[in-house]
């Protein structure tokens, strides 16, 4: 069927079928054609469907099958050091992470593959992100098709939700070592009757992940991660190679230090930046009002968004000042904070926290929730919520205790979340880093 009679077929097709029609070709693009193919094909075969959608169906069909067969003929063998596979379409923290680590590994002079492989329940037809896309160049950084033969020292598998349905088309990856990178908790929040909202199940993740590559070792991304999974899914985890290191997240520390602290007006600017969600904040009035105070002398900057806690307040006090998500970069927002203040919902399980581990490596001292204490250390300062008040005012007045905690926050980030962090993780897994 030539283009344009499959274009014309198409513009026939109903709203409702459309959706449907786009919902299959996402995924025979991306891999999940056992689910796609035959529902096309019960479309053709179906007489009560209207012509013109059985006729579009029919389209869709011939044109992956012709689109596979140029895949397997232009299939290659690669050569990586190292092959990340994530979802590489999401929004968020994962794609930010991802990024990351695709610019420090692409900067040391390895050679990256990028297996994409959406979560099959989630929308599949997402564009890569752009953080990501942007690092493709073909040579240093690739993206693998799904015929494509590949051998690296190390295959690094993202998200464990991507696991609970594999893709049905796969490359051929030759991979010395496999680890998983656990940076979600199985469920969304645990309160005190356990979890609540599943994000995934550890024995079907341990299950597809083993029937794959065979025996590999899961890292948590941070320690809430590894005490969710031990308290909570202790006997799940029978058979799971669990590391005793965290994989943490990281950043370039050079792209991040230099901050001038605002110059003093009388007032105490403290803020933070996270995507506005129920777990983000702490659930009460009192804990939002005392983590951050609505007294003259502090000013409230939040990035992201703030509805929750307009919400659960009735409304900002009038010291807030909040920014939409994307108004202006980390970075920027960052150099308007003396102190950047981050407490959480008391049920929320924070896989990480990237939000402040650029605030440290920004130079802007970091008051949190003590539940962060395992993962960062002497880089920030720890207080109750009833506490914060004091505890910034005596880090805000004080150059000398503020520019000592800068600087602890500095020797931190550089000896565990730095591209050179990383870069050690990995050559302890095998991975030999070109001489730099």
């Amino acid at each position: 069927m030539s283009a344009k009679k499959a274009e014309f077929a198409l513009g026939q097709v109903t709203t409702s079928r459309r959706k449907l029609l786009h919902k299959l070709t996402a995924r025979l693009e991306h891999g999940f054609s056992s689910e796609a193919v035959p529902e096309l094909r019960r479309l053709i075969g179906d007489g009560t469907e209207a012509p013109a959608t059985r006729l579009a169906a029919g389209a869709v069909l011939l044109d992956w099958q012709r689109r596979r067969r140029t895949a397997r003929a232009e299939a290659v063998k690669v050569e990586c050091d190292i092959v990340i596979v994530s979802h590489f379409a999401l929004p968020g923290g994962n794609a930010t992470a991802v990024a990351e680590e695709v610019g420090a590994f692409r900067d040391a002079g390895l050679r990256v593959g990028l297996l994409h492989h959406p979560v099959f329940h989630w929308d599949v037809s997402r564009p890569l992100n752009p953080k990501i896309a942007s690092l493709v160049d073909g040579d240093r950084v690739r993206m693998i098709g799904a015929w494509d033969a590949v051998s690296c020292a190390l295959r690094i598998v993202r998200l464990p939700t991507v696991l609970l349905r594999r893709r049905d088309d796969m490359p051929d990856i030759d991979a010395a070592r496999t680890v998983l990178v656990v940076n979600q908790t199985p469920f969304k929040f645990y309160g005190p009757d356990g979890g609540v909202e599943e994000a995934w199940d550890v024995a079907r993740v341990h299950a597809s992940l083993t029937e794959w590559v065979g025996p590999c070792t899961w890292h948590p991304v941070g320690p809430m991660v590894r005490e969710a999974l031990l308290e909570h899914h202790g006997a799940e985890l029978e058979g799971v190679r669990l590391s005793d290191e965290d994989w943490h997240e990281c950043l370039d520390p050079a792209r991040w230090r230099g901050a001038d602290r605002p110059a003093p007006d009388g007032r105490i600017r403290i803020g933070r930046h996270a995507r506005d969600h129920p777990l983000k904040w702490p659930e009460t009035a009192e804990g939002l009002l005392a983590s951050y105070p609505s007294d003259e002398d502090f000013e409230v900057r939040v990035l992201g968004g703030a509805d929750t806690v307009a919400e659960r307040l009735g409304n900002l006090p009038s010291n807030w000042t909040v920014l939409p998500f994307g108004a202006t970069d980390a970075p920027e927002f960052l150099r308007s904070l003396d102190v950047f203040v981050y407490f959480i919902a008391d049920e929320g399980r924070e896989a990480f926290g990237i939000a402040p581990l650029e605030a440290m490596a920004s130079g802007v001292p970091v008051v949190m929730d003590r539940r962060f204490e395992p993962l960062f250390g002497e880089a920030a300062v720890y207080c109750e919520p009833q506490e914060v008040a004091a505890t910034v005012r005596a880090l805000a007045r004080d150059p000398r205790v503020y520019a000592a905690q800068r600087e602890r926050a500095y020797a931190v980030v550089e000896d565990r979340f730095s591209h050179e962090a990383l870069l050690r993780r990995v050559a302890a897994l095998g991975v030999a880093l070109p001489d730099r």
